[in-house]
């Protein structure tokens, strides 16, 4: 009897242990509640960067198998001046489209900071633009650079700036530039938000201890607001960087790479590929192609980041 006791009593001592170990450990319960995200993580970014990376070295076309082809596609694509092009059309759109939504987006918050009357109204319609849809906005800015019946068109010729309406869209001096300002006008208010929301974060007492060592609204904007908005900046532009230069929706609409692929950047000329010539590696490969920059560019900005605030 007293034999049956003891094993029912280290029976229960060792449940009790394994169910104290699972919810006692830290690292246990830690893994648990990252499985989800994990398992989804694997689903949406995971498998479809590795398959599309394998993609890149096959000769592979829809409804047909792959064939391995090494770095063929890779070696097409770094002899073709057309690319080359292409890729500089990519870099010139994503560092002037992402410069300039940067340099508007902080003078709005510098602006919308301030105390003033119906600011919060202010705030609602410069955030329009970023409420719009990608694909709407781009509709949009097509009829306004229409050459015969645009608004821009309209505007400057009751003006008397232009004689005639101007193919914005088909001019090679115009064309990438028109497009830029559509991506700065849908984009600046994602920088407005968060440099707003930067700014409110300061603390008011670093400007009054500023003031008190008799520093200008100059010296607090350099020595107080850049220092303590660093980290806002990285993030932003790092953020904005990337959905800059994947994104095709703009480019696609208004131009579709005309005139003369002056302004076809990389992920647009991908979806053509791919999709239009059906040649899936090699549209792979166009796109894999930005990814080795877009790493390097989001470390640098990552380490910056990380090594101010352990500074």
């Amino acid at each position: 009897m007293t034999g049956v006791a003891a094993a029912v009593s280290v029976e229960d001592v060792r449940r009790t242990t394994f169910w104290q170990y699972l919810t006692n450990d830290v690292r246990t319960l830690a893994f648990l509640f990252l499985l989800p995200t994990i398992l989804i993580l694997t689903c949406v970014v995971v498998y479809p960067f590795t398959y599309a990376l394998l993609l890149s070295f096959q000769d592979k076309t829809a409804g047909a198998p792959g064939k391995f082809i090494g770095l063929r596609n890779y070696i097409e694509l770094l002899s073709d001046p057309e690319y080359i092009q292409i890729f500089y059309n990519t870099v010139w759109y994503t560092v002037f489209g992402v410069g300039i939504k940067f340099i508007i987006g902080l003078a709005s918050a510098l602006a919308l900071n301030q105390p003033r009357r119906f600011t919060p109204i202010y705030r609602t319609i410069l955030f329009v633009p970023w409420a719009i849809p990608t694909v709407i906005a781009s509709l949009t800015w097509l009829w306004v650079y229409n050459e015969f019946n645009g608004l821009l068109n309209l505007l400057l010729t009751r003006l008397g700036l232009l004689d005639h309406g101007i193919a914005w869209l088909a001019e090679p001096k115009l064309a990438m530039w028109s497009v830029i300002a559509v991506v700065v006008w849908n984009g600046t208010p994602f920088y407005t938000m968060h440099f707003l929301a930067g700014l409110q974060a300061i603390p008011k007492e670093l400007y009054e201890a500023a003031e008190i060592d008799g520093a200008g609204e100059l010296n607090k904007f350099w020595h107080v607001t850049i220092p303590s908005m660093k980290p806002v900046f990285t993030i932003t532009v790092m953020l904005s960087t990337v959905f800059t230069s994947t994104s095709i929706v703009v480019v696609n609409i208004l131009t579709n790479g005309a005139p003369a692929n002056l302004t076809q950047i990389l992920p647009n000329e991908s979806y053509s590929a791919a999709i239009s010539a059906g040649r899936m590696g090699l549209g792979s490969a166009i796109n894999m192609t930005l990814l080795p920059f877009l790493v390097v560019f989001i470390i640098i900005l990552t380490r910056r980041m990380l090594g101010n605030k352990g500074a």
